[in-house]
């Protein structure tokens, strides 16, 4: 574990308000070991390990939206933004989950628009954010794409195996946001997942870790209640 990746992990434990040791926490990760194990009288705590699963056992795509590009003189508060560098890599990687295999793929708006005019996939169903009565738009979490795309599948999502694409520190909240609406979620096995930030992104919160992770760190804590 770097030591920026550290600093991270230990502000975002803080932030969470910890539900184990902060101090075992982050002298397991300097040691090299996994920063979740026990905590003496403890149980372990996992907040790393994201399950896998071979990306043709799929029956759907999931893909998360990372970040985005905001041009200059547009009103971000109305326009969804540009793709950006980071949710292009996350088309590509649904691509790849996808093969050949015509499964369906929901896919948040800046990934739908990558895969339809870089790769041709007409069918995607772009999960878009809602709007107020303004015309503003309304903020569509983790936990609201997974309940859209829940929605949309209907009876199916008993039956669902749901690949989940998503950024790198992303992942395990979003695989376990979907599986808390009712799928079987896991991350495609031997697909990567882009993992570095983009420090132009119109999302002030997506830009770095250090900024990112604290948010991230206390959503993973709120599923394991």
């Amino acid at each position: 574990m770097s030591s920026r990746r550290r600093t991270a992990v230990a502000v975002a434990i803080a932030a969470a308000g910890s539900l184990v040791t902060f101090g075992a926490l982050y002298a397991a990760g300097a040691a090299g070991a996994d920063p979740a194990a026990a905590v003496a009288g403890q149980a372990p705590l996992d907040l790393w390990t994201v399950p896998a699963a071979p990306a043709d056992s799929a029956t759907l795509i999931v893909a998360y939206s990372f970040g985005n590009r905001i041009p200059a003189g547009v009103d971000s508060a109305r326009t969804i933004g540009e793709p950006g560098p980071v949710n292009e890599e996350l088309a590509a990687a649904v691509v790849a989950a996808r093969g050949n295999r015509d499964v369906p793929v929901y896919a948040q708006t800046e990934i739908a628009e990558v895969l339809r005019s870089r790769y041709g996939l007409t069918d995607v169903i772009s999960i878009d954010p809602d709007r107020a009565a303004d015309g503003t738009l309304i903020y569509l979490s983790t936990d609201g794409v997974a309940a859209k795309v829940a929605e949309l599948r209907g009876d199916s999502v008993a039956t669902d195996h749901a690949a989940v694409v998503a950024f790198h520190d992303h992942q395990w909240r979003a695989t376990r946001t979907t599986a808390k609406h009712g799928f079987d979620a896991f991350a495609p096995a031997g697909v990567p997942m882009p993992d570095q930030y983009d420090p132009q992104s119109g999302q002030p919160w997506t830009r770095s870790a250090l900024v990112y992770l604290p948010t991230d760190f206390a959503g993973r804590l709120a599923l394991l209640r």
